[in-house]
């Protein structure tokens, strides 16, 4: 699994972690830093492609953006 770091407004991430959640087994989210908003974002193998689909979407809907940790 590669790691992806992402930064998304504290008040999405309930959001985000309940929109991942309800494709099970696509990804896990974790949050690295609360006070900037960096979740990390897992896929496991052979479900990356999916994930990014997803991602995409997220990206345009909350304004998550992907980042790089620690900046």
């Amino acid at each position: 699994m590669k790691a992806r770091l992402f930064r998304v407004e504290r008040s999405q991430h309930v959001y985000l972690t309940f929109i991942t959640e309800s494709y099970e087994g696509l990804c896990t989210v974790s949050t690295v830093d609360n006070a900037e908003g960096i979740v990390r974002i897992m896929a496991p193998p052979g479900r990356e492609a999916e994930l990014l689909g997803l991602l995409i979407a997220l990206e345009k809907e909350i304004g998550m953006e992907e980042v790089d940790w620690p900046a």
